[in-house]
């Protein structure tokens, strides 16, 4: 394994609704900086095959390895410390409601004691400023728009210092001017920091003009192809007909 794969996967598969394992098994090893896209219909198991990925639920099969660590051998200190390496970041990114902004980027970092409450502060301060967050950060998060409460949600993980982020449809708010600028910060991330970034999403922009690899999810298969170019060429019919409805 290359010191820089972060991400290898061998005859992985999920558990399916009814609780057994997936009919479909993916081989995936993906680089330091590399940005991954999950894409396919609705309801074809997007988030199923992310969270599999991240290690937030077993597989049914297969092995699973991020950043040089079997996922099924880590007792809970372990684990605990590859949470914080391996962000994840949940479909409406959920935040703590009964503290204000600053507090929720903050409160992860002062946990696990990562610096003076003066600096992780000073640390939250700027880590919004990278990501472009100009609203108040004294409000509470059901006072702000989708688009902020993301911005929060990715700045509390980066408080960490994760390797990888895993984000569940981030991509859900209707103005095109806050989804480039979204899509800005994982181009940034993955450029300027060298972070992993995994994104399940139906937003195919994106995925055309950012994604260094595709996993495309089907009720017939999961494939992997190397980027949009690849992917828009692919002779499979499920690929043409995904491509066709999306236009």
């Amino acid at each position: 394994m290359s010191a820089d794969t972060v991400v290898v996967a061998a005859g992985l598969r999920p558990y399916g609704t009814d609780g057994a394992a997936g009919a479909h098994s993916l081989d995936l090893d993906v680089l330091r900086g590399r940005i991954v896209c999950l894409v396919g219909p609705s309801g074809s198991g997007k988030t199923t095959w992310l969270r599999v990925l991240a290690g937030v639920d077993a597989p049914a099969a297969g092995s699973l390895h991020i950043l040089n660590a079997d996922v099924s051998t880590l007792d809970a200190p372990s684990w605990r410390r590859l949470r914080c390496r391996a962000a994840f970041i949940a479909a409406g990114a959920p935040l703590l409601s009964v503290v204000n902004a600053l507090d929720n980027v903050m409160l992860p970092a002062l946990y696990h004691r990562l610096g003076t409450p003066d600096a992780i502060r000073m640390r939250a301060q700027e880590t919004l400023e990278f990501l472009g967050y100009v609203s108040s950060t004294d409000v509470l998060p059901a006072y702000l728009s989708q688009h902020q409460c993301l911005l929060l949600a990715i700045a509390r993980c980066l408080m960490l210092s994760p390797q990888l982020l895993f984000l569940d449809e981030p991509f859900h708010m209707a103005d095109d001017i806050y989804r480039r600028r979204e899509a800005e910060i994982y181009r940034r991330l993955a450029r300027e920091r060298n972070m992993t970034i995994f994104v399940a999403t139906h937003h195919l922009g994106f995925v055309k003009h950012y994604a260094d690899d595709i996993v495309f999810i089907h009720a017939d298969g999961v494939w992997r192809f190397s980027g949009w170019q690849v992917f828009m060429k692919a002779p499979l019919p499920q690929v043409r007909a995904f491509l066709d409805v999306a236009a």
